[in-house]
């Protein structure tokens, strides 16, 4: 396909979201809170690319308006070097942080469903395939309401695997995981890109993004403080996490000082 060979996969350029408060909240003179302010964001084929921050920082605003799922207030957003339409969405697979899933159906039920949603008909080796991949081949059977949270981020994981996209979009993957699960999801991550894919995940977890990624950025308040690649990002080796906190830390102090 075409939109394989274009060598810049997601881009966000200048990209804002703001969304209104009640009375009483903390807001700026317009009664609206940025979630977002000016991100931008490019991501080339065949990277791992982590997009670090807190909680509420921005990250899941930020994939949701890569995904069209929500409309910024202003700036653009490209895939595969064209604008957002539905055609793009057949080459990328998503996982929320949080997956749900039709409690009384069973896990290679779940993977049926969704190769139904996205109007594929996955053979029974891919299907089986995926599960097996993620740990939950044994467990195809069992209704999903009885998975673990770790269980159900893993069967996410699958269904977003089902297609065989080029581009995963993955949401905070290691949320609810365990040390295990946790490998388990990065090694998969580093067979993607092995075998040409592009990874796009959020996480709050610097050892993570430094392990496995090839390019970083990180989001706090809604702004883009650092993009740049991982060895930049930890030159000689430097501790990864104490370096996301400096960069949260000297950021915070800055506004501090200009507010005061």
């Amino acid at each position: 396909m075409v939109i394989l060979m274009t060598h810049t996969v997601l881009e966000l350029k200048n990209v804002s979201k703001s969304y209104a408060l009640a009375p009483g909240s903390a807001k700026d003179a317009q009664g609206r809170r940025a979630a977002i302010d000016n991100v931008s964001l490019t991501l080339a084929a065949g990277q791992i690319y982590g997009f670090a921050g807190l909680n509420g920082a921005g990250k899941t605003t930020s994939i949701k308006a890569a995904l069209g799922l929500i409309q910024p207030d202003s700036g653009t957003i490209e895939l595969f070097g064209s604008p957002i339409d539905a055609a793009a969405f057949n080459n990328i697979g998503f996982c929320p942080e949080k997956p749900v899933f039709y409690e009384t159906l069973t896990a290679e039920e779940i993977v049926e469903f969704s190769g139904k949603l996205l109007n594929i008909t996955a053979d029974e080796n891919r299907k089986k395939y995926i599960l097996e991949r993620v740990g939950l081949y044994d467990d195809r059977h069992k209704r999903v309401g009885a998975f673990s949270k770790g269980m159900q981020q893993r069967l996410g994981i699958a269904c977003a695997m089902l297609h065989d996209p080029a581009l995963y979009i993955l949401d905070e993957p290691a949320s609810g995981l365990d040390p295990l699960g946790r490998r388990l999801i990065k090694d998969i991550l580093k067979e993607l890109k092995h075998a040409g894919k592009t990874v796009f995940f959020s996480t709050h977890i610097i050892a993570d993004i430094t392990e496995i990624c090839d390019k970083i950025a990180i989001i706090h308040k809604g702004h883009i403080l650092y993009e740049g690649s991982v060895d930049e990002f930890c030159p000689g080796h430097e501790n990864g996490e104490e370096r996301f906190v400096k960069i949260i830390q000297d950021y915070d102090s800055k506004n501090a000082a200009a507010e005061g």
